[in-house]
């Protein structure tokens, strides 16, 4: 195994290469210093949750949560962070944002991207929002076929975060109005499990089709320039971003040559309405 592992080679006889390949590349510090980082991460997520409950109002308002859970390559935390930067000014959210990020290269940015992490933001958030307010949730990560996304980094075990399990903790918290936009390949496969008529859910590709850019030689994934970056900055609403972002990439995918990865939404009946008064002017719901 140390030999195999030396030489760079897939020692598939041992693990699966797929989940825990990368849990090899850590090193002793990698584990130590994670051991570390872990020790305080509920207080520190508590820290800033009571920062956000000190600028709730009772003007109906816009709450960001970012979930980068890919931590061996940092293209998933860049484009979590746009994403609470693109929000945050379009919705006046910037004070009401969270980020949780695993980046390998930086530990102590952000707290950590897990799923008992996210399930516990969600259950605080419920106890702060109004029945008025929209959560906004950005997910970005290396998608699977079994409706999952990969939640990684150095010294930490390989973990999953399920479509299912997603579903659960926003029931379980009881906000009523969401958005949800999941960056990630075989992302649509999350849109069944979230969708009602007071949510709306955006992926970056349908549920057999991959997502591309997600590397660390680019700044954004093909879907984050799309959407986040160009999109969602100078469009009239979700719906028009979504649309300009699903037709940048077809033609970019057509230009290359590549499979489409034909992005999914589910706009709900009632969702579109609750934006109109969380944006200057309203936002309009009309663009197809």
């Amino acid at each position: 195994v140390a030999g195999t592992n030396y030489l760079r080679i897939n020692p598939s006889l041992w693990i699966r290469a797929d989940e825990n390949l990368h849990a090899l590349d850590a090193t002793a510090g990698d584990w130590a210093r994670m051991a570390r980082v872990k020790f305080g991460q509920q207080a520190r997520i508590d820290a800033e949750l009571e920062k956000i409950a000190a600028q709730a109002t009772s003007a109906p308002e816009m709450y960001f949560v970012g979930f980068a859970g890919y931590g061996m390559e940092q293209v998933f935390a860049r484009e979590i962070e746009l994403a609470a930067r693109v929000v945050g000014t379009r919705y006046g959210a910037a004070m009401r944002s969270l980020l949780l990020v695993n980046d390998r290269r930086d530990l102590y940015k952000w707290p950590l991207a897990s799923e008992p992490a996210l399930r516990h933001v969600l259950d605080r958030l419920g106890k702060i929002v109004g029945d008025e307010d929209v959560l906004f949730l950005a997910l970005s990560s290396h998608g699977e076929r079994d409706a999952a996304l990969k939640v990684t980094n150095a010294g930490l075990v390989p973990a999953k975060l399920r479509a299912e399990s997603l579903a659960d903790m926003l029931r379980e918290s009881g906000i009523a109005w969401k958005v949800v936009v999941v960056s990630a390949c075989y992302s649509g496969s999350f849109v069944d499990q979230l969708a009602d008529p007071r949510t709306l859910v955006i992926t970056a590709a349908a549920s057999d089709r991959k997502s591309f850019g997600c590397d660390d030689q680019r700044q954004l994934t093909h879907f984050g320039e799309a959407f986040y970056r160009d999109a969602l900055r100078g469009t009239a609403s979700l719906r028009a971003a979504f649309e300009t972002a699903r037709t940048t990439l077809r033609n970019k995918e057509q230009r290359a040559g590549i499979t489409p990865s034909m992005p999914q939404a589910s706009f709900g009946s009632d969702i579109e309405h609750r934006l109109k008064e969380l944006v200057p002017g309203g936002e309009s719901g009309e663009s197809r």
